[in-house]
């Protein structure tokens, strides 16, 4: 068999280089950036700041129960919190998102996200991601800006409308020209994933079932990855695989995924590969993103990678290395699998090793690519 030769074009993004700003910023998986120059990191819990007395105490340690737009939300809807501010508020009082299980009155600095709110604040807008979870907003305030926060009140629970809702919907490239992978997350494997595809958005004639998998904190390497809790290991869901057949070159093709019983995705588009030698492939490469907008270049690039996907009919995006800076954060993971969302379902987005991929010490036993050596794959780059 002879060797095919394309006519391959590759644009390079951007390479966006954020370490030398990691030290600035917090982790928040909902939307939330906070730069740690202007107020403690409440993820440490190191509250060194307003530590002075305030001239009058506070007056009142409860709030009205915070108010919320909605109790039931899908993947990426926006939330606003409305609050009564209390008196003599200290300047780094905050609104936690929260898991449910977790004590209101130790657990003040568990949050899953976090933010700041000032004197004359009496709303805050979060852009929801489906952790397949209750969740509650607190507020925390400081008895006289000083010592330990202390809770002052909280939201109704708020819920994914649907935990199996299909989240994370990920195209990647098969071993024959003619095929795809399509991978998407929930809650349950309870039913057969699903995969219905055609060549229009109004026929998808075609149905292929998948497989499901899911991996436990006992699977990682080494802390955090492997320590549980929200600003830790998180229970990733169900990520189900199917692998759709006989599509033809240079073809649009439409699809959804799901199933009757959890519902099914939007219906999103693909446009599948060459075969003709002499027509240009073009494949998007760009390495180092995080997740928008902890990392502030995340936004920029993704919409500018999504763009040129669908300007240029893409082939493919590589993406590699140093993918989500989650820093074993699990919810930063669905976050910037959100995030990548649009494009991954339009276009294969693979993916490579950077260092972020491989930095663990110990665990190595637990390192899929079974690499010798008791640090498991740990080149020298």
């Amino acid at each position: 068999m002879g060797l095919k030769f394309y006519q391959i074009f590759i644009i390079v993004v951007s390479i966006v280089v954020i370490q030398s700003k990691q030290h600035l910023f917090s982790h928040g998986a909902f939307g939330k950036a906070h730069l740690t120059v202007d107020l403690p990191n409440p993820f440490n819990c190191n509250r060194t700041i307003g530590l002075i007395s305030r001239l009058f105490p506070m007056k009142s340690l409860r709030l009205t129960e915070l108010q919320v737009s909605k109790v039931n939300y899908s993947n990426a809807d926006q939330l606003t919190v409305t609050w009564t501010p209390i008196e003599n508020p200290c300047k780094d009082d905050f609104i936690g998102v929260y898991f449910v299980e977790v004590p209101v009155t130790t657990g003040a600095c568990d949050y899953a996200d976090f933010e700041f709110v000032t004197a004359t604040q009496t709303t805050s807008t979060w852009t929801m991601i489906n952790l397949r979870r209750q969740l509650e907003f607190r507020f925390y305030s400081r008895k006289k800006c000083m010592g330990p926060y202390q809770f002052i009140a909280k939201s109704p629970v708020v819920q994914p409308s649907n935990e199996n809702e299909p989240t994370q919907v990920h195209l990647a490239l098969g071993d024959q020209n003619d095929q795809m992978y399509v991978s998407y997350v929930t809650n349950s494997s309870a039913v057969i994933p699903q995969c219905q595809y055609g060549l229009s958005p109004s026929s998808l004639t075609s149905t292929v079932s998948g497989t499901s998998t899911t991996y436990n904190a006992s699977n990682m390497c080494e802390g955090k990855a492997n320590l549980v809790g929200p600003q830790n290991f998180i229970h990733p869901g169900y990520m189900h695989t199917m692998l759709m057949n006989d599509l033809r070159p240079s073809t649009t093709y439409y699809y959804r995924v799901g199933s009757d019983e959890h519902g099914w995705s939007s219906i999103r588009s693909f446009y599948n590969r060459p075969t003709n030698l002499n027509e240009m492939l073009h494949l998007m490469a760009y390495g180092d993103m995080g997740v928008t907008p902890i990392q502030t270049g995340a936004k920029a690039t993704i919409d500018r990678v999504l763009a040129l996907v669908k300007y240029h009919n893409a082939s493919g995006v590589l993406h590699i290395g140093d993918i989500s800076y989650a820093r074993g954060t699990g919810a930063l993971w669905d976050a910037y699998m959100n995030q990548i969302d649009p494009t991954a379902s339009t276009a294969p987005y693979m993916v490579g090793i950077g260092n972020h991929e491989y930095d663990h010490v110990t665990g190595g036993q637990n390192d899929p690519s079974h690499a010798p050596g008791p640090g498991g794959f740990r080149p020298a780059w």
